[in-house]
């Protein structure tokens, strides 16, 4: 009886965005752009929730003791007996990663990275995998906490009394010599998580449609170009976690300006009329229609066409990107992804549809505490306000007070798990470098969907 130690490295772009904090006060570019000649637009706020240190740390260790090849791909066959398991006698309720019926058409020009359509995340520390559904059965190997599995069937087995569910999943996994394995775990020690890509297609159709049919512009308000909105109440902040900064008001009757909540810079806006100086428009993803001052509606720079799309689900922490091709849009890459969570200084990646704002090969972060420039993030498309689809961030190392570059970093361990960045998409580097020379800014949209 072989023991596997499944500790899967996994890839990420730990971002840091320009989030400013939920005070009144905003980030002080002047003072961060000075500290690099010219960059001004190139710099961003940083405030860590998680240390890239720690990261790094978690990354370091589960890459020392990995020795299997992370997850088992939906085009990984074998010929290892292992991996003919037995469900004769064994009651399933549901199968997954079965071949339905698409609505897009799939030729992957990014395909690093391999997964199943339907996997499973490891939240305990650690999990035994038996080679039946029971307790008391024999010990394949065992998978630690954030591991990625291919999950197959959901089946009936021992009661188990942590979580009081007789539910198990049978996963897969393939270790270091390419050997297929397949073992149950409880129904509890993971989170289910699948690609949506039906779904992700429905919603660039039903942007697509909008486009079409209707006159539009986005929300241009970067670092408060032009112009910082008003405050609700004294605070920067509305009652759907989207600051102030880098944003416009929205007014539901311009004989009521005391009312009014925050979109974010990049949205997409569908203009439906005008007067003194406001447009009257609709969002995809806010009910109504809304005022909102032209100053912060740009007409320019706009989206010609939609050929191409990034498609962030949040609660699965994945992504598909797509291209329209003739009259069907085609998959042309997917993968993991960490979006940005809601904390005392950092704010959740905002939902919607989004223009392609600008790319940059690199952009800065900065110290929150004393505004030094701490490092880069590679591969930067900036979408909404401060935040980006990104490579992993490189921390600077300080050497007799000078900056030192260590060099990119392809992945992080927590990629893909759970949100952990302050608003902005983390990606696998070279994902991402692939993102930024394929996407257009004339031509390219991010949609971010829950």
């Amino acid at each position: 009886m072989k023991k596997f130690k499944i500790t899967l490295f996994i890839i990420i772009a730990m971002l840091i965005t320009s989030c400013r904090p939920k005070a009144l006060k905003k980030p002080n570019d002047e003072n961060i752009s000075h500290k690099i000649t010219g960059l001004k637009d190139n710099v961003e706020a940083e405030i860590n929730n998680v240390s890239i240190a720690e990261d790094d740390e978690l990354t370091k260790k589960a890459l020392d003791a990995a020795h299997f090849d992370y997850i088992i791909s939906t085009k990984n066959k074998s010929s290892n007996p292992n991996i003919n398991m037995n469900l004769a006698n064994l009651v399933v309720n549901r199968t997954f990663n079965l071949e339905d019926s698409k609505n897009y058409d799939v030729d992957l020009m990014y395909k690093k990275y391999s997964m199943p359509k339907n996997y499973i995340i490891i939240t305990k520390d650690k999990v035994n995998i038996y080679n039946k559904p029971s307790l008391n059965s024999n010990i394949m190997g065992e998978a630690h906490i954030y591991e990625k599995l291919k999950v197959i069937n959901e089946v009936i087995g021992e009661q188990v009394k942590d979580g009081n569910s007789d539910k198990w999943y049978s996963v897969a996994w393939i270790d270091k010599e390419g050997k297929s394995f397949y073992g149950f775990i409880p129904s509890n020690s993971g989170e289910l998580r699948n690609f949506r890509f039906n779904k992700m297609v429905d919603l660039i159709t039903g942007f697509e449609k909008k486009l079409n049919n209707n006159k539009y512009g986005y929300v241009s308000n970067y670092k408060d170009v032009n112009g910082s909105p008003p405050l609700i109440n004294n605070r920067g902040i509305d009652k759907y976690g989207i600051q102030a900064y880098q944003s416009a008001p929205l007014y539901r009757d311009l004989n009521n300006k005391k009312e009014f909540r925050y979109i974010p810079d990049g949205m997409m806006v569908f203009i439906t009329g005008e007067t003194n100086g406001y447009y009257k428009v609709k969002i995809m993803d806010y009910e109504g229609e809304y005022w909102i001052p032209k100053k912060y509606v740009s007409l320019d720079n706009n989206l010609d066409t939609l050929s191409k799309v990034v498609v962030v689900d949040i609660p699965n922490q994945n992504q598909g990107v797509f291209e329209k091709r003739g009259n069907k849009w085609t998959l042309v890459s997917y993968g993991l992804a960490t979006t940005g969570i809601e904390g005392e200084a950092s704010y959740v990646t905002p939902v919607g549809k989004f223009k392609v704002l600008e790319k940059k090969d690199k952009f800065y972060y900065t110290n929150p505490n004393s505004n030094e420039i701490s490092g880069y993030a590679p591969y930067g498309i900036r979408f909404a306000q401060g935040a980006y689809i990104h490579g992993v961030p490189v921390e600077y190392k300080k050497e007799n007070g000078k900056n030192i570059d260590p060099g990119m970093k392809e992945f992080l361990f927590t990629l893909g798990t759970f949100p952990r960045s302050h608003k902005c998409v983390r990606n696998y580097t070279s994902h991402a470098k692939f993102l930024y020379e394929w996407l257009d800014v004339n031509d390219s949209a991010v949609i971010v969907f829950k």
